[in-house]
């Protein structure tokens, strides 16, 4: 479809081109001609003759130029294009003239030709470097589409890797709790199953939305509370504050999850007492903004420890993919509480 517009769009330009080429041609030579004395019937058909030529040759130019353009070093090869077709102009001009102007005349024209020539090659050059021009901005702009296709491919492939990275972690640590469930308690191991079913198929719903509602993205959010508060008990407890009157606002898909299974995993792991988990959704200047907030010992959190998650770097990276900007997550530490910020432009 684009080439075809590309080519209605080229074949415009070639016609505007060769029209003009012979109005201009023939209105100059036709009153170059009477100013210089010649008789007003020969002047026309002479004219007519040399604007008919010029016209299909550069047509005939225009139409060889799209299948080879030269680079703008070979500008030689457009002067020795030039050179070539105003010979052809010269020649033809002169065979079709022989048939209709009178031979008495014929020799005085022929005084002409070397002019005409001069004349011939300068505007057929002129209309190589038009089409050439044309071309090689087309090419750029072909190009540059090219490269944002192939950009925006590896986009979502890398925003696809890094969303798959969250499943097996997460997958890996249910069924893990449900393996230690299924002796001590089976109903809750049956229970938990359940509820990570229900919490892969929503997933695989949301795998070709990139962005979802604020709505869609905490009822998802709390399928996996509900799990994560089978593998912990009475220890863990959660709290989500949003209005209704901002649940239609916009996030990437699985974007808070990620984030609140970091606050989960420093703030119970090795901690024995209870420990509250806050999700708080508000909108500010146009940007929803998302706090989660946990816990933190900071002496604790000094000890290294083993495994891998899905790691705050992946959201930044995410986020990044997504709108362009480095700044849309923040992370601080107040009186030994973690705080996580997401911040997410809301465009109309």
């Amino acid at each position: 479809m684009k080439s075809k517009l590309f080519l209605s769009v080229k074949s415009r330009l070639i016609g505007i081109i060769c029209i003009s080429v012979f109005i201009g041609y023939l209105a100059l030579q036709y009153l170059l001609m009477l100013r210089s004395g010649f008789d007003q019937q020969l002047a026309f058909k002479d004219s007519f003759i040399n604007s008919i030529v010029m016209m299909f040759c550069c047509y005939g130019m225009s139409s060889a130029l799209n299948f080879y353009t030269p680079q703008p070093r070979e500008i030689w090869k457009v002067l020795i294009i030039g050179l070539i077709m105003g010979a052809i102009s010269i020649a033809l001009s002169r065979f079709l003239m022989s048939y209709f102007i009178q031979s008495t005349f014929t020799p005085l024209l022929d005084l002409t030709l070397p002019y005409r020539g001069i004349v011939n090659f300068l505007i057929l050059t002129s209309v190589a470097i038009i089409n050439i021009v044309w071309n090689i901005q087309e090419d750029n702009i072909n190009n540059i589409k090219r490269k944002q296709e192939s950009e925006n491919l590896l986009r979502e492939a890398e925003l696809y890797n890094l969303r798959q990275q969250l499943q097996p972690h997460f997958l890996f640590n249910s069924l893990n709790s449900i393996i230690a469930l299924i002796g001590a308690n089976p109903d809750e191991a049956r229970n938990m199953t359940f509820q990570l079913s229900d919490f892969l198929r929503g997933t695989l719903r949301k795998e070709n939305n990139q962005i979802i509602t604020l709505e869609e993205e905490l009822d998802h959010l709390q399928l996996y509370l509900d799990i994560e508060k089978v593998r912990f008990g009475h220890r863990l407890n959660t709290s989500i504050s949003s209005s209704e009157e901002i649940f239609n606002n916009r996030l990437p898909a699985m974007i808070i999850q990620p984030l609140v299974e970091n606050a989960i995993k420093h703030g119970l792991y090795n901690v024995t007492d209870q420990v509250e988990i806050k999700i708080k959704c508000h909108s500010n200047d146009g940007q929803l903004l998302i706090q989660i907030t946990n816990p933190f010992d900071t002496e604790e959190q000094s000890k290294p420890k083993k495994g891998t998650g899905f790691g705050l770097s992946s959201i930044q990276r995410r986020l990044y993919l997504l709108y362009g900007r480095n700044d849309l997550l923040e992370t601080q530490i107040q009186d030994n509480i973690f705080i996580s910020t997401l911040k997410i432009p809301q465009y109309d």
